[in-house]
């Protein structure tokens, strides 16, 4: 009986060791964080936001890719004439569905569009969130930069598949072709949320944070676009009815009388020379450049730590 006792005794103690060794040794990992108890303050909400730009100023992205896209004109040129699969091809009209750099951009621009779902979502089930301005301006930018991202597919693509949700799995990740009406529609609607819940610049602005000139400006841009001949799926160029042509046109004139009604921004008193040697020397200037991108990351490349054109002006 005793031997049967002493079998019991050691079987609960290797129990209660296996059980403390996992318990020990099931740690939570410091370097990464769960989304559902992320957004527990304005600091990681913010943290949140400095992904999505994350995305945008990558090499492969905004930092190269973007900026050398217009390869077959004077913006960026190349005189090699190989096949590369990359900016040579696109220079010299060859290119093909298997290009690098294109496939870079695609893939860049779907990647911050989640990021920004995600950061939006997540701010607005945030505890305070209806009574506070931080939280309200830190979605502004989220959305800002959200449609900023759908308005480059649409000018570059059309239709193009498009969701206001956050990816939580492999198959939500991927939609059918959305018409690039609702996609305008979508994007109208996020930089008419981030123009109403931003700041207007003043001097001591930081130009490559969202305000709400460069909402407004984006929003000028959108409307433009939206009005003039857009290429359809089918070969064919169509436009809005002169109806809503007159409608978009008159919404950016709006937009420009609430730019003259603020007159902070204008171009810069000494010239443009001195704008491009102050960016140079690296003093920003709010009043003229409306927003930029900037391109530093902490990637060891020196290409990537200082992007190949340092600092995108809009």
């Amino acid at each position: 009986m005793k031997k049967y006792h002493l079998l019991y005794l050691l079987s609960a103690l290797l129990l209660a060791g296996f059980t403390s060794c996992e318990d020990m040794l099931t740690e939570k990992p410091n370097s990464s964080y769960d989304k559902d108890g992320y957004f527990d303050s304005e600091a990681k909400a913010e943290m949140a936001i400095m992904g999505i730009y994350s995305s945008i100023s990558d090499k492969d992205h905004y930092g190269w890719c973007e900026m050398a896209a217009p390869a077959s004109d004077d913006t960026y040129y190349t005189s090699r004439t190989h096949s590369d699969n990359q900016v040579h091809d696109i220079a010299h009209y060859r290119i093909n569905s298997t290009n690098t750099w294109v496939e870079n951009l695609w893939k860049f621009k779907y990647q911050a569009i989640d990021r920004a779902n995600m950061a939006i979502d997540g701010i607005r089930h945030m505890t305070g969130y209806e009574e506070n301005k931080k939280l309200k301006a830190l979605e502004a930018e989220a959305r800002f930069l959200r449609a900023f991202m759908a308005f480059d597919l649409v000018k570059y693509w059309g239709d193009v598949p498009f969701k206001t949700t956050y990816s939580e799995s492999y198959e939500s990740a991927y939609q059918p072709r959305a018409s690039r009406e609702t996609i305008y529609d979508e994007i109208i609607a996020d930089l008419t949320f981030a123009k109403e819940n931003t700041e207007w610049a003043t001097a001591g602005s930081d130009p490559e944070r969202v305000t709400q000139g460069a909402a407004r400006a984006l929003l000028m841009r959108v409307y433009l676009q939206r009005a003039g001949y857009s290429l359809q799926m089918d070969g064919k160029l169509t436009r809005p009815e002169e109806g809503k042509r007159k409608e978009y046109f008159n919404a950016v004139i709006e937009e420009w009388k609430a730019f003259q009604a603020n007159g902070y921004h204008d171009f810069h008193p000494r010239g443009y020379d001195t704008l491009f040697k102050d960016i140079s020397y690296g003093t920003q200037n709010p009043k003229e450049t409306l927003w930029e991108i900037s391109f530093f990351t902490c990637k060891a490349s020196a290409m990537a730590a200082h992007g190949e054109y340092t600092t995108d002006l809009w």
